[in-house]
């Protein structure tokens, strides 16, 4: 008898049909890794797992017993629990504090929940200080901490929405060991990501949806990357190159100085693609922020950024890291969220032309191919893929000359992403300006016409197209060392 199994599972919103009758089984000390494009249904039918959405039809069980779930306390209560990408974590309290959040009694012996904790944190063989305040951590320790604060609750299902988009190398394998742990400890674990090289080396089955559909079932032997891809898109999807490029002429210069960076001097050209590479805390983001004016100072064009409204009025423009919290707003619609940065631009006697407005709107939906093609829609009804189009649009209806992007395709499925980095391309053939930063180095090697490494706040290489990921990879890491 399985773990678990969802029958028949069907969630319409509005018009759309976000799942169409899925079925999805999970055995006990198993890896299940559940992919599809955006918008494929993954979280979907997570979400309807965890309690936070009420199915229209079909059933849950959970060994042999049929579930009704209205909550995600609900849920938690029997045992399911989800470990999200955003983390639940308040970010004042200790790390003991965040372990008993949900459980704590009336009268609280802060020496009892210390113990507590830092005998929790031993179990999964974490070593973490309960005293520290959750802030102080990494972004990896806090993801670790959120997954023993699931741990503690008796979990039987742990699901991992995308857990490694904000890690570095080394912390998302001290995640995967944990999670190894887990599926020895008896619990099932439903592992969704868009990074394949993650689902090779962790799972033991994987499902594939596509369009609201399973599509297929079978044991991670059975499977290439390949045919993972071909499954998740129905078609070859092609690994992206750009094409080598002629000398063009200087754009601009930029000469940046922030915390723990050695001043910098970048001068773009017109048509160029300038990718940033390093660990997390090598100065690349910092880099980056500073160019935009987020932190430090920075000159354009000999002209001084030293904030955000001071980078769009020079032509810049940031597209961040995080699209939910830095780029969207995500309770306004689509259209609010694109005309944001430019509505001034819009207005006429002090009111917005709504005509103007829909006009800009509906193309940069068209040349952006956004999905749904609906701009009234909230933007938080978009997935992933769709949402960093979104910022891209509002970026873009700036009419900026330079164009940051930090992390462009996290959380993006593999053909999403190739449709972004052909309109990265299009968009640099145009005379755009692109400073790419970006943990992923295969994105480096097959976009940039030149590759910066950073290393302990600095740059320490600069390579030229063709660009090699595994050179890349070797001199991110240290590896191979330049003097």
């Amino acid at each position: 008898m399985a773990l678990l199994e969802m029958r028949g599972i069907a969630k319409r919103f509005g018009g759309v049909e976000a799942l169409k009758g899925v079925d999805f089984t999970l055995e006990a000390k198993e890896v299940h890794a559940l992919v599809g494009e955006n918008g494929a249904g993954k979280s979907t039918l997570m979400k309807v797992l965890s309690g936070a959405l009420i199915p229209d039809s079909g059933v849950i069980l959970l060994e042999g017993r049929p579930l009704r779930l209205h909550s995600v306390a609900e849920a938690q209560r029997e045992g399911i629990v989800m470990v999200y990408q955003e983390l639940n974590l308040v970010p004042d309290l200790t790390v003991a504090e965040n372990l008993a959040l949900g459980r704590l009694p009336p009268l609280v012996s802060y020496q009892r929940l210390h113990a507590e904790g830092r005998a929790l944190l031993a179990q999964m063989g974490l070593r973490i200080e309960t005293e520290r305040p959750v802030r102080s951590l990494s972004p990896g320790e806090q993801q670790l901490v959120a997954v023993a604060r699931a741990f503690a609750q008796q979990a039987k299902v742990m699901i991992f929405d995308e857990p490694t988009a904000t890690l570095a190398a080394s912390e998302a394998e001290q995640l995967f060991q944990l999670i190894r742990r887990l599926r020895g400890e008896n619990v099932g674990v439903v592992y969704i990501s868009h990074r394949l090289e993650e689902i090779f080396a962790l799972a033991d089955r994987v499902t594939v949806l596509r369009d609201g559909m399973r599509v297929a079932t079978a044991p991670l032997s059975e499977l290439t990357a390949e045919r993972v891809v071909t499954l998740m898109v129905g078609r070859e999807v092609r690994t992206f190159q750009r094409a080598p490029q002629g000398k063009s002429d200087v754009l601009g210069e930029f000469e940046v100085a922030a915390p723990r960076l050695v001043p910098l001097n970048l001068r773009l050209r017109r048509s160029e693609i300038v990718g940033f590479a390093g660990v997390v805390g090598s100065g690349r983001s910092e880099a980056l922020e500073a160019m935009f004016g987020l932190r430090g100072t920075a000159r354009w064009k000999g002209q001084l950024v030293t904030n955000p409204r001071q980078g769009l009025h020079r032509r810049l423009f940031l597209v961040p890291a995080d699209r939910k919290t830095q780029g969207l707003v995500l309770e306004l619609t689509a259209r609010e969220n694109v005309v944001l940065s430019v509505l001034r631009r819009l207005q006429r006697l002090g009111v917005i032309e709504r005509r103007r407005e829909r006009r800009m709107v509906a193309e940069w939906f068209r040349r952006l191919s956004v999905r749904p093609p609906d701009p009234d829609r909230p933007a938080r009804t978009f997935s992933g893929g769709n949402q960093q189009k979104l910022v891209l649009a509002k970026g873009l209806a700036t009419n900026p000359l330079v164009l940051l992007l930090e992390e462009p395709t996290r959380g993006v499925d593999v053909a999403t992403r190739f449709e972004l980095y052909t309109l990265l391309n299009e968009l640099a053939k145009e005379g755009l300006g692109l400073v790419v930063s970006s943990s992923d180095t295969e994105e480096l090697a097959g976009l940039c016409d030149r590759v910066l490494i950073f290393r302990g706040g600095k740059v320490v290489a600069e390579l030229e197209a063709p660009v090699r990921r595994e050179e890349v990879v070797a001199l991110v890491t240290g590896a191979l060392q330049v003097a």
